[in-house]
């Protein structure tokens, strides 16, 4: 590793957030479930809130992992929202595509926290080693 590469795990956690802000823009706009189309601004807010946490954590490993696990619990509430909403009860199959979703972005968030924690882990032990 050069001077100011990122650690592999850095770079991990960065695609896997890529991947997951991708994914609910892409599924957010193709979406066409009556049941849920009010509740399309707020999944599209979540990448954003991701890029803001970035922003907010000076792109610093251990910053980027609680960022990450603060959307993750967002991604949570909001289809929380959404699976008590009445209009859920009555979209067929709503109730379990929406766990389904819920579940693999929730993860996704999650696993790019966890790169993002052995990021900063491994930087901090390259930090004690040369000190």
């Amino acid at each position: 590793m050069t001077g100011n590469s990122k650690p592999a795990f850095y770079r991990i956690g960065i695609a896997v957030a890529v991947v997951a802000a991708f994914l609910t823009w892409w599924l957010t706009i193709v979406r066409e479930d009556d049941a849920y189309t009010h509740a399309g601004i707020a999944f599209m807010l979540l990448p954003l809130i991701a890029c803001v946490g970035a922003f907010a954590a000076g792109f610093k490993a251990a910053g980027m992992a609680r960022a990450m696990v603060g959307v993750a619990v967002m991604q949570a509430l909001l289809d929380v929202a959404i699976l008590t909403a009445p209009s859920a009860a009555s979209a067929p199959d709503g109730l379990s595509k929406t766990y389904l979703a819920s579940a693999v972005f929730i993860a996704l968030w999650l696993i790019s926290a966890g790169f993002f924690r052995a990021a900063a882990v491994a930087e901090k032990s390259r930090v004690a080693a040369a000190g």
